[in-house]
């Protein structure tokens, strides 16, 4: 029970609520547990969906309504409600309404959380869902992205179905890396030897100017993202394949550390970097004193028409101990919470939304997120939207932030959230060279983290 509560208690924090221009097919009968709609004059449930906005507000809660209005004017056993949450305040907002048993009926989390839910005993099991599309042999089953289905997979159920995801790598001023210093095949493999030329090039030839080759933020667990995108580029997680523990202790983590100290000891990094938010780096970006930025997407650029068609992706970068090319993303599932009461209808919905029917949410919100269905890929909205159809290309590449492990541990939130991650990093930005010692501190704070939720 003490565990039970202290995990309720721990979900504060629900990541990657996703939004990101035309209408998918119908799937036909979705239904799961074959309750029919309410009879004549009986008033259907009215489930809650509450989402972030990751969009503009002019494009992002209009595209999901759009989804709601769809399945609302069909024959369902209940009609959906949209709530779009605010930035301010919303993780009490969660914590409040979970804390009081009134929960929303569904939501979209990245899988770390989800695993929180599960283990409260909070999320509702769609292993029903999953069953009904094995036995009618559904090619959603097919579509989804190679190992996104069971990501949602705890013990022997399901609790969250694929939705989408958010790649990161780095992204660049084409004009500067490849016009003028004549550097190409960017689109595809970047070794650490390359990324390191690449610095050394941009610095000699612009850092009288001012310009820095490369940067990544660290507040708002800047940190944290940044050493999942450097750990899985050489091959290394923060987690054992196993999920029982931490794994820093791994040969191929100190190889990490030290390959960016090479980019922090030649300067190569902007001045104060460790007390950047995502603001600043964005702002150093757009003008025109970093050539590359190691984040999420860049969206932000779209402000400037130049600066926004001047940008274009890496591939993935690989570290000499990478068995693979990999990048890193933060995966998203559709879910509900058992609290709410309205588990059928809740299933109801799921098994329609992702079965051909979340795709304008992606193309028509205007968030930066890209699908976890193979078959959106074929959409025109992938093939000419600048951005989009960017990340599109590496989808092949990514892995959720939990690899090698099948699914994310509970501990993954409380250590996220105290950014246990990201310390070692800081730690280097701000002159430690005990690369050994940071990540020995760091691994000790995660066992004991473990420890508390195993």
């Amino acid at each position: 029970m003490k565990k039970i509560l202290s995990l309720m208690l721990a979900l504060v924090m629900l990541l990657g609520m996703t939004a990101c221009q035309s209408d998918a097919p119908a799937s036909g009968d979705s239904s799961v547990s074959g309750e029919a709609a309410a009879p004549a004059g009986e008033e259907k449930p009215e489930l809650q969906l509450w989402a972030l906005p990751l969009g503009p507000a002019e494009t992002y809660g209009p595209a999901i309504q759009k989804v709601l209005d769809k399945y609302n004017s069909e024959d369902h056993s209940a009609t959906v409600k949209l709530e779009v949450l605010s930035w301010s305040g919303f993780i009490e907002q969660f914590q409040t309404a979970i804390a009081a048993g009134t929960p929303p009926d569904i939501t979209f989390a990245t899988y770390y959380d989800v695993a929180k839910y599960v283990a409260a005993d909070e999320a509702i099991d769609l292993t029903d869902i999953v069953t009904k599309w094995q036995e009618e042999n559904n090619p959603i089953l097919e579509d989804f992205l190679p190992g996104t289905l069971d990501l949602g997979k705890f013990g022997d159920s399901y609790y969250a179905l694929p939705f989408s995801t958010e790649g990161k790598t780095i992204y660049y001023r084409a004009s500067i890396l490849e016009d003028e210093l004549g550097f190409t095949d960017l689109d595809k493999e970047v070794t650490w030897d390359k990324l390191l030329e690449i610095c050394a090039a941009v610095k000699e030839k612009y850092g009288e100017e001012g310009m820095y080759a490369l940067g990544f933020f660290t507040l708002d667990m800047g940190s944290t993202n940044a050493m999942l995108n450097l750990l899985v580029s050489n091959g290394a997680s923060w987690v054992k394949a196993d999920g029982s523990g931490p794994a820093y202790d791994d040969p191929k983590v100190l190889e990490v550390m030290e390959f960016v100290g090479k980019l922090y000891e030649n300067g190569y990094f902007p001045d104060g970097m460790v007390s950047y938010n995502q603001y600043d780096l964005e702002k150093l970006y757009d003008s025109g004193k970093l050539a590359m930025v190691w984040k999420s997407n860049f969206s932000h650029a779209k402000a400037n028409e130049e600066i926004y068609n001047d940008t274009k992706l890496m591939g993935p970068i690989v570290g000499p101990s990478a068995d693979a090319p990999r990048g890193n993303m933060w995966m998203n599932g559709a879910m509900g919470f058992k609290n709410a009461g309205h588990e059928e209808e809740v299933k109801e919905f799921l098994a329609w939304l992702i079965d051909g029917n979340s795709l304008p949410i992606l193309t028509e919100g205007g968030a930066s997120m890209i699908p976890l269905n193979k078959s959106y890929y074929e959409d025109e909205f992938y093939k000419t939207d600048w951005m989009q159809s960017q990340y599109a290309k590496y989808k092949d590449y990514y892995v959720d932030l939990s690899w090698p492990a099948a699914a994310p541990p509970v501990a993954t939130g409380p250590i996220f959230n105290q950014n246990l991650l990201g310390m070692p990093l800081e730690a280097l930005l701000m002159g430690s060279t005990d690369y050994a010692g940071d990540l020995a501190k760091a691994q000790e704070a995660m066992a004991e983290v473990f420890k508390e939720y195993e």
